[in-house]
C-alpha cells in the first residue's frame, strides 16, 4: 500500500531522518508585494554527508516531487548554497494576503506550526508602511512532519522510529540536528528578515517597514532645494550690502573745490576768503560733435565733407536748410539722407557718417579724467535723433546723462530752452554747472542763466573780445591746477 504525502515538510523529512549523523536544514523564506501578493518558497538544505547517502542519489524519487507538482508546487535544485549546503526548493504563488495563511499550513500537518500569520499595509501621505506578523511553534518536534494515516502504518510515531534510537544514531539531541530558518521580505526593498528557530521551540515574528512614495521624495527635494536657494540669495544680498558699505567707509571723502577753482585762468588766489556758501561743481555740459570730436571748422561742413565723399548734393544753403530742420526734428535721418540725394540703407549711412567721426587729441583721456574725478557729465547737442543714438552706442557713451538731443524738442542751442530743458532733466542748479563748448554763443546763454562756461578754443581763431569766458586751446589744459 503506498501513503500519498499530503505535507511537504513530510516529504523532506520522511526519508532524511533514515540518514544517521548528518544535520538538516529548513527553510521558509515569505516574499511579499506592495497589494499582499507574493510567494512562499520552502527549501530543505543538505550538508555533504547527507548528499552522499544513496537515499539521495535520485532526489526526484525521495522527495516524492510528484505530489508536490500536484499541491501546485513548483519544485527545483537551486545548487549549493552560500553555506554549503545543496537545496532543493519548492514555490507557491498566492494572490491576496488571506492566501499566506493557507499556503503555509500546507508545509506541515499540524494547524499550529504557523498560525495567526497576517499581512497589513497602511498608506500615508508620503509613505507606505507594511507590517506582518505570525507564530512559528515547533514544540510538537518530529510529530510536525508525520501525520495519522502514516502512524497508523509505523509501529511507532513519529516515523515509526524511537525518538531516542534517533538521536543514538545522531549522536545528538534531535533539537539540534533540525533547525528551521524563516525569512520575510516585505515590499520596501530593505534588507530581507531572516529568524532561526530550533526544533522544539517557539517564536512570535513580527516585521516592518515603510517606503516613501517617488513623488513625495521628490517634492520633499523641490521644497529643500528652493528654500536652500532662497536663503543663498538672502545670504548673498546680506554680504553685497555689507561689502558695499565697507567699501564705501574705506574710501576717501571726495571734496570738490568751488566752481571757480576749477576754470582754468580763473584760480581763486590761496589767501581769498571762501564765500558763506560755496558753489560746488556737480554737471559738466558739453557737445561731442564740437568737444569731443575733431571735425572740420564746424559740425555742418564734417557732415558736407562726407556726403560729397558719398557723391551726394551738398548744396551749402540746401545742406544748412536740410540740416536745421533735421536738428528741430522736423526731419529724420531716412528723409534728410534722400533729400542729398543719398539711395543708401539709411541704417547704414547712419552708422558710416558716425564712424567717420574721430575723437579730438585727448578726447578719450578727457571723458576718463572725468570719470576718475567723479565729474558728472551732460550732453546738449543740435543733433538728428538716429544720429546721436548711433554716436552713444559706437563710442559706448551711454553712462553720459541726460543727453539732450534738439531733435527730441524741437529747440536748439543757443536758445536758453534748452538748457532749461536740462535743469529740468538733471534737477541740477544752474549755479553747479560748467559749460565747455566751442560756441560763444552758446556760452553766452549760459553765462545769462548763472552757469559757469569755459570757450575751447583750439586754434585760438576765434578769440572772445570781451572776454567773457576762460578759455583753453586743448583738452587737458582744463584740468592743470587740479
Amino acid at each position: 500500500m503506498q501513503v500519498k504525502t499530503k505535507s511537504l515538510a513530510l516529504l523532506f523529512l520522511a526519508s532524511l531522518l533514515l540518514v544517521s549523523a548528518c544535520t538538516i536544514q529548513l527553510r521558509v523564506k515569505i516574499d511579499l508585494a506592495e497589494d499582499g501578493s507574493g510567494q512562499i518558497t520552502a527549501g530543505i538544505g543538505l550538508d555533504e554527508q547527507a548528499r552522499n547517502q544513496p537515499a539521495f542519489q535520485n532526489v526526484d524519487e525521495a522527495l516524492r516531487i510528484s505530489d508536490l507538482i500536484e499541491a501546485g508546487w513548483e519544485f527545483e535544485n537551486t545548487g549549493l548554497g552560500s553555506d554549503g549546503r545543496e537545496w532543493f526548493e519548492s514555490t507557491k504563488s498566492f494572490t491576496n494576503p488571506d492566501d499566506l495563511q493557507k499556503v503555509l499550513n500546507e508545509l506541515t500537518n499540524s494547524p499550529e506550526a504557523f498560525k495567526d500569520w497576517k499581512f497589513s499595509s497602511e498608506i500615508t501621505s508620503k509613505s507606505r508602511d507594511f507590517a506582518v506578523s505570525g507564530v512559528v511553534d515547533l514544540t510538537d518536534g518530529l510529530n510536525l512532519f508525520t501525520d495519522e494515516s502514516l502512524n497508523n502504518l509505523l509501529d511507532e510515531p513519529p516515523l515509526g522510529i524511537a525518538i531516542e534510537t534517533i538521536e543514538e544514531a545522531l549522536g545528538t539531541s534531535i533539537n539540534e540536528t533540525i533547525s528551521l530558518q524563516v525569512i520575510v521580505n516585505l515590499p520596501d526593498q530593505s534588507n530581507e528578515e531572516i529568524i532561526d528557530i530550533p526544533l522544539g521551540e517557539e517564536r512570535v515574528v513580527e516585521v516592518t517597514g515603510n517606503s516613501e512614495h517617488r513623488v513625495a521624495q521628490i517634492l520633499d527635494w523641490v521644497v529643500f532645494a528652493v528654500i536652500a536657494l532662497l536663503a543663498l540669495s538672502i545670504m548673498l544680498a546680506i554680504l553685497n550690502w555689507y561689502l558695499d558699505k565697507r567699501y564705501e567707509q574705506r574710501q576717501l571723502q571726495r571734496r570738490p573745490s568751488p566752481i571757480a577753482q576749477q576754470i582754468p585762468g580763473n584760480e581763486t588766489p590761496v589767501h581769498q576768503q571762501p564765500s558763506t556758501q560755496t558753489e560746488r561743481l556737480q554737471l559738466l555740459v558739453i557737445d561731442p560733435h564740437t568737444t569731443i570730436f575733431k571735425e572740420e571748422n564746424t559740425p555742418l561742413e564734417h557732415l558736407r565733407a562726407f556726403i560729397n565723399k558719398k557723391e551726394g548734393s551738398s548744396n551749402l544753403d540746401e545742406l544748412l536748410d536740410l540740416h536745421r530742420s533735421g536738428t528741430m526734428g522736423n526731419l529724420t535721418a531716412s528723409e534728410f539722407w534722400n533729400q542729398v540725394g543719398l539711395t543708401e540703407s539709411p541704417d547704414s549711412l547712419n552708422r558710416e557718417y558716425v564712424k567717420s567721426l574721430q575723437f579730438r587729441n585727448g578726447g578719450k583721456d578727457f571723458l576718463k579724467n572725468l570719470h576718475k574725478r567723479g565729474i558728472a557729465v551732460s550732453v546738449i547737442t543740435n543733433d538728428l535723433t538716429d544720429w546721436s543714438t548711433q554716436i552713444c552706442e559706437i563710442y559706448g557713451l551711454q553712462g553720459i546723462h541726460p543727453w539732450i538731443i534738439s531733435s527730441d524738442y524741437g529747440v536748439r542751442k543757443p536758445d536758453a530752452a534748452i538748457l532749461e530743458i536740462l535743469n529740468r532733466s538733471s534737477g541740477i542748479a544752474y549755479q553747479s554747472c560748467l559749460v565747455l563748448d566751442t560756441a560763444t554763443n552758446f556760452l553766452d546763454t549760459a553765462q545769462t542763466l548763472g552757469m559757469k562756461t569755459v570757450h575751447l578754443n583750439p586754434e585760438a581763431n576765434k578769440s572772445d573780445a570781451n572776454q567773457k569766458h576762460p578759455s583753453v586751446r586743448r583738452l587737458n589744459e582744463f584740468f592743470k591746477g587740479q
